[in-house]
């Protein structure tokens, strides 16, 4: 197979005592796109939970049941307990056509105390995994992301490097208005990493109040969906272009006129390949105002301390 039809869904999501609600809406979502020949149905982060409510729901069983029963992959979200009291990480599920988890990708650069009580119904202590994953499907390598680490390029790099395909980051969303407005800013964000990587990108986030939301599937060439309400995007992810784009530099091929639509690029050809990585060590070193993600090891109760390291150190 040369690639597949994926759904990036965007649903209204329930919070806290009426999250087990989500299992219900789910299962729909997967019907309706297993019905138009979705292969791949991308649910938000910690959808369908648990997430914000109570963490004992059946929620992502009855989604795995319905994967099985559909036959199509998916990839859903939850809150797991993590192995210190009072700790968790919120985790990315990959679940195979037979309803079998093919992949937990516990997220490596989770959000921030604060950030995390005001998502997760009080739970500030959401821990980091330590380990990027990537998983062999019949339409492609998937590599796992979530939310705002779409944000971070040298992950979608590392996933790239190891043969991804496409990059899926289920995003969270919020309960509430906020300073932030920023659909459009993540919308770029996708069509960067798409085009940098050469790899086809896939974000969505919950609704939980209304509003616009910023699901989109970019290619590397040109953004191919979006919804900004409540439904799914599709589209057609084609691994030959991918192929086509990855093995040319600019050569004499690509540097004669084109015969036809067809043979015109509208993304840079072997920009995955366009490196120096003796330059790249910089990257590895310690930055001062980076935030700790592992401050459990100095006591659960030393992260207000990362806040105020940001805030001095760049005041200075």
């Amino acid at each position: 197979m040369s690639g597949a039809r994926v759904a990036a869904v965007q649903p209204p999501s329930f919070m806290g005592v009426e999250e087990h609600r989500n299992a219900e809406q789910a299962i729909r979502f997967i019907d309706d796109a297993a019905d138009q020949g979705v292969a791949y149905v991308v649910f938000p982060e910690g959808y369908p939970g648990p997430y914000s409510g109570p963490l004992e729901n059946d929620a992502f069983d009855r989604v795995r049941e319905a994967a099985r029963r559909r036959k199509v992959w998916v990839s859903a979200g939850r809150l797991e307990r993590a192995s210190l009291p009072d700790t968790f990480h919120i985790t990315h599920k990959l679940i195979d056509d037979d309803g079998d988890v093919r992949a937990t990708y516990r997220r490596v650069q989770p959000n921030h105390p604060i950030f995390n009580a005001y998502l997760m119904g009080g739970r500030h202590h959401v821990l980091p995994g330590d380990e990027l994953i990537t998983v062999d499907a019949p339409f492609g390598r998937i590599g796992l992301l979530i939310c705002s680490e779409l944000f971070v390029p040298e992950l979608s790099r590392i996933l790239m490097l190891r043969g991804a395909d496409i990059i899926v980051a289920p995003g969270g969303g919020v309960h509430s208005p906020t300073r932030t407005r920023l659909q459009d800013t993540w919308r770029a964000v996708a069509r960067a990493r798409a085009a940098e990587n050469l790899v086809y990108v896939v974000l969505d986030q919950n609704l939980f109040g209304g509003g616009n939301g910023r699901t989109c599937i970019a290619s590397p060439e040109r953004m191919l969906a979006t919804v900004d309400g409540p439904g799914m995007a599709c589209a057609e992810l084609d691994l030959d272009r991918l192929r086509v784009l990855r093995s040319h530099f600019y050569d004499d091929e690509m540097l004669s006129p084109p015969g036809s639509d067809a043979d015109v690029l509208w993304s840079r050809p072997g920009q995955s390949h366009d490196r120096r990585p003796e330059l790249y060590g910089e990257l590895t070193r310690p930055q001062a105002d980076a935030f700790e993600y592992h401050y459990e090891r100095r006591g659960l109760d030393t992260w207000p301390r990362e806040y105020e390291k940001i805030r001095t150190t760049r005041a200075t």
